[in-house]
């Protein structure tokens, strides 16, 4: 992974979370701090920042890319705006340039949530290259798993010594064992962060297969997509945009046309024994977010929230099961007709 990512410190953590709740103690985030982010994302997004007392100041989405609308960013920011969190929805890149450009203007971090995106590319560089900070995901449920894990990426260099105390337990550690320093001690605020030596060797070994494993799960895709192709320019779904296919590695989705429409068709892949799934609860709607932050956009959030549909994309699946998927939905939408 030092390859992929040059010469930016990188850290093997537990989980993206404890990436992210590194990056928030290197921040020095103190209550009523901000933090912008999407309001379509995992919890861990904002919740590393939150448990340390920022307000999150969640932002609506773009409708083709699900990603953070970079146009809505500028209105959010005020004075106590310390960074942007820009999630990768499902590994497609946000509009890094736009994004990193605001940042500069405006003297924040950026924050990249690569937590899907291992693999994904974004102007011929990985996605995880761009923000002060980035973290990516290798929990099961990822194109590369640990079973569970992380990885810290730091790419702005006036934290790499800090980043190593705070990871170290917060102790002096490396300084030490480079004999820059007489004692081993305590001097910054720090936990246990690391991955263990079990989960790190399930990762080296997904790591010396990440190219067969990522260029099968492309293929997925392009036959997801070959197969449905149809239903969307009949009106019935819409698919991930053709020109993110490429980079279309963590999920395929697909959208209904209403929340009925995809509640209907995930019981019906459900009883036919095919695991479809919906995503995330809009955070500005949660219980926790309607108490302590605020929203910027409109309605794109809370509409796709209602009627996107996960189709099973794994190293497993082959493409006679994604015949089988596909035909089933085909069955779905010709019985509707009929009825």
């Amino acid at each position: 992974m030092k390859d992929t990512f040059n010469d930016a410190a990188l850290f093997l953590t537990h989980s993206a979370t404890g990436g992210l709740e590194i990056i928030a103690t290197l921040l020095d985030i103190q209550p009523g701090d901000e933090i912008i982010v999407p309001s379509f994302t995992f919890v861990s997004s904002a919740n590393a920042f939150v448990s340390r007392g920022a307000i999150p100041v969640f932002i609506d989405i773009n409708p083709d890319t699900l990603n953070i609308d970079e146009n809505l960013i500028e209105k959010a920011i005020t004075t106590k705006t310390k960074a942007i969190v820009a999630m990768h929805y499902a590994g497609h890149p946000c509009d890094l340039v736009k994004i990193n450009a605001i940042c500069k203007k405006h003297n924040i971090y950026l924050v990249e949530d690569a937590a899907m995106g291992f693999g994904a590319m974004y102007n011929n560089l990985p996605l995880g290259s761009w923000g002060d900070f980035s973290v990516i995901s290798f929990d099961i449920t990822k194109q590369i798993n640990s079973i569970q894990g992380g990885l810290l990426i730091v790419n702005n260099k006036k934290f790499v010594q800090r980043v190593n105390n705070v990871y170290h337990l917060g102790t002096n550690r490396i300084e030490f064992q480079q004999n820059n320093v007489q004692y081993y001690e305590w001097v910054d605020i720090g936990s246990k962060y690391q991955m263990n030596e079990l989960n790190a060797a399930i990762l080296f070994e997904q790591l010396q297969n990440a190219a067969s494993i990522l260029l099968h799960r492309k293929k997925l895709s392009q036959h997801y997509y070959n197969r449905l192709v149809h239903l969307e320019n009949t009106g019935k779904i819409k698919l991930v945009s053709k020109k993110l296919l490429s980079n279309n590695i963590h999920e395929f989705y697909i959208i209904l046309n209403s929340f009925e429409e995809r509640e209907t068709l995930r019981i019906f892949l459900s009883k036919n024994k095919v695991e479809a799934l919906f995503h995330y609860i809009p955070l500005h709607l949660s219980f926790l977010g309607k108490k302590i932050g605020r929203y910027f956009g409109g309605k794109h959030t809370e509409q796709i929230s209602r009627t996107i549909l996960r189709l099973p994309l794994h190293s497993d699946i082959t493409e006679d099961q994604v015949d089988y998927i596909t035909s089933l939905i085909y069955t779905y939408f010709n019985d509707k007709i009929s009825s």
